[in-house]
């Protein structure tokens, strides 16, 4: 057996140049720590962590009570202050919502108001023609000159439908 040559161009397989760290020196160096006490319920309570709540993942599907998610969010530490100016602002607009509802509201008063005038003006009118037309039936007031006209026609119309003239070339087709 003959060990197989080695190519002296080959770079070598295993990395001998690592640095390894050196070991602890003889004594180690002291921990400084103070003496251990009892932990109180209250500052156990101070230290506690609560879970991180998110309201846009859920991926253990737990149901979180409201108070829980608002705390989350961080709202009730801060302190909302509203400007004075917001409240003048918020009265100019309430005055001025009713000042315009009352606007509206007389305006459309004054419209029933003008619309009952008018249908009773218009009511009147009818009740006047009524009755004009029954004092001329029963023959009290005597027509004017254009009724009189009309009752001429009338008479007229009368006599030729007794006579039987033609009255147009519908009433000649009729004959034939």
């Amino acid at each position: 057996m003959v060990e197989a040559q080695k190519d002296p161009m080959e770079p070598p397989k295993f990395k001998t140049n690592k640095k390894i760290p050196r070991g602890p020196p003889s004594p180690p160096a002291p921990v400084l720590h103070s003496p251990t006490r009892k932990v109180t319920v209250k500052e156990q309570q101070e230290w506690k962590i609560p879970p991180c709540i998110s309201n846009w993942k859920n991926p253990r599907g737990y149901t979180i009570p409201l108070d829980k998610r608002l705390a989350a969010d961080g709202r009730g530490l801060q302190d909302n202050t509203i400007n004075d100016n917001f409240a003048k602002m918020a009265e100019a607009l309430y005055i001025a919502d009713r000042k315009a509802r009352e606007a509206v509201d007389m305006r459309a008063n004054i419209e029933k108001a003008m619309a009952a005038k008018e249908k009773e003006q218009q009511e009147q009118k009818l009740r006047l023609i009524a009755q004009r037309a029954r004092e001329e039936r029963s023959g009290i007031v005597k027509a004017d000159a254009d009724d009189e006209e009309a009752a001429e026609r009338d008479e007229l119309r009368k006599d030729r439908h007794k006579t039987g003239e033609l009255k147009g070339p519908t009433q000649e087709r009729q004959r034939k």
